[in-house]
């Protein structure tokens, strides 16, 4: 084929194609309604990219704030390492430490709570009718912060209570005691345990019985709390021993004046102890319960406080045997000698005691006891006709669900003479000559 024959084909192709292109329809413009749809889908995807915008910055602000926290948290976690402070349960208990122990604060609390029945037979109506008092009493909330400062020579003891009868809270202890290096001596200031009577020294959280005897309530008060300074000699053998100089025998929270703004004028106080075998750790409660080592100990205390033209000699032996297999016995001997320098305000007195307690701890839960005791108050200290004769005989169980921290326990006293005074702390009402039952129902709960 020739060129030009080419040129005419390609030619005539190229007008055939622009004839047939010319002759087809131009499109048709789109409606209203296409153009609504397509706005509609338009504003679709604009809002579905501003949602994926506004989760995307969330993300990164949430991310942003997490990293904030952590930092805080690693710079407060480093801080605490630098400074050595430690936290946590041990060994019991709760403590906040530094790290080498020369700084150290247990806080704690106590609180027991009880049901109280007293029977007093023929005591209403010209004695013609029982008297039955029944109810509940916070018998102890106690707390308080123990710990030590600038190493282990230093340390120190604070305890606050709650009234159970007004609800004022009151201090009990708050001391120092500062040991002094390489040495078996001791020095403590404050507000704290008259060194005394063994069982008025064991605190009232591991008792074997719900509460502390009639004897040590009338004749140690109770918890016996002093103020002043003592000197202590404890070398961790076989003896050991506590002097005292005081404001007196139940002259506690109060200021410097003497008798009569206060209860005495001044007292003194000592104890010695002498431990053949065993544990003096275990020796500071007077149950078996939780007793590592068989433990044999004889005690023996007195205390002088004057007050005005008054003075009294309290004194006491005492023994307490702890076995591993969970028996206990403790038995003591006390006595008061009150002095009257002046005839007119009446004779010199003595009041002798006597109380011994067994106590028999089975396994982890259960542990029966029994205790008798028995007083002889001086008939010139009361009118005539009064008897003075007290004997209390008491029997009881505890159950220990988490040993002292969390028990149950129940007992029943009885005294076939009555008292001829009050002690409503254990749940003894006055009652001349009169049989008396007092049963208590209690739980007990440690921090």
């Amino acid at each position: 084929m020739s060129s030009l024959h080419r040129k005419l084909s390609l030619f005539a192709a190229a007008t055939l194609a622009a004839s047939t292109a010319l002759a087809e329809p131009p499109p048709a413009p789109p409606t209203t309604q296409d153009l609504n749809a397509r706005l509609e889908a338009l504003q679709a995807e604009i809002t579905q990219i501003k949602a994926q915008q506004a989760a995307q910055a969330a993300k990164e602000a949430e991310s942003r704030t997490t990293e904030q926290l952590l930092n805080d948290a690693n710079r407060h976690s480093q801080l605490l390492d630098a400074q050595g402070v430690l936290a946590g349960w041990t060994s019991g208990k709760f403590v906040l430490q530094s790290e080498d122990g020369s700084f150290l604060a247990h806080p704690w609390l106590q609180l027991q709570f009880r049901n109280v029945t007293t029977y007093r037979q023929d005591l209403k109506q010209g004695g013609t009718a029982d008297d039955i008092q029944n109810g509940f009493e916070i018998r102890r909330l106690k707390f308080g912060v123990d710990g030590n400062l600038f190493g282990n020579h230093l340390t120190y003891f604070t305890q606050f209570a709650v009234d159970r009868k007004s609800g004022n809270v009151q201090l009990e202890q708050a001391y120092a005691k500062y040991q002094f290096d390489d040495s078996p001596f001791a020095v403590r200031g404050g507000q704290f345990k008259n060194p005394l009577d063994h069982e008025q020294l064991a605190a009232s959280k591991v008792f074997p019985a719900i509460d502390r005897t009639f004897t040590n309530d009338q004749f140690a008060n109770a918890e016996g709390f002093v103020k002043g300074v003592s000197f202590i000699f404890d070398p961790d053998k076989s003896v050991r021993s506590e002097v005292a100089f005081t404001d007196g025998l139940r002259n506690f929270n109060t200021n410097f004046q003497d008798y009569p703004t206060n209860p005495a004028n001044w007292g003194a106080a000592g104890r010695v102890e002498f431990k053949p075998f065993g544990s003096w750790r275990d020796y500071e409660q007077i149950t078996a319960y939780g007793v590592k080592k068989n433990t044999l100990v004889f005690g023996a205390g007195a205390d002088y406080t004057e007050t005005g033209h008054q003075s009294a000699l309290v004194h006491v032996v005492d023994g307490q045997l702890q076995t591993k297999g969970g028996i206990s016995l403790y038995a003591a001997y006390l006595g008061r000698y009150t002095h009257n320098s002046i005839a007119a305000k009446g004779a010199d007195t003595y009041d002798p005691t006597a109380r011994v307690q067994l106590a028999w701890a089975l396994g982890k839960h259960w542990e029966p006891y029994g205790r008798y005791e028995y007083v002889h108050f001086d008939s010139r200290e009361f009118a005539a006709g009064t008897k003075t004769n007290v004997q209390i005989i008491t029997a009881g169980v505890n159950y220990y669900l988490y040993g002292q921290s969390f028990k149950v326990s129940a007992d029943l006293q009885y005294l076939p003479n009555g008292s001829p005074v009050n002690d409503d702390g254990i749940g003894v009402l006055a009652s001349n000559g009169h049989t008396e039952l007092v049963g208590r129902l209690q739980f007990q709960l440690l921090l």
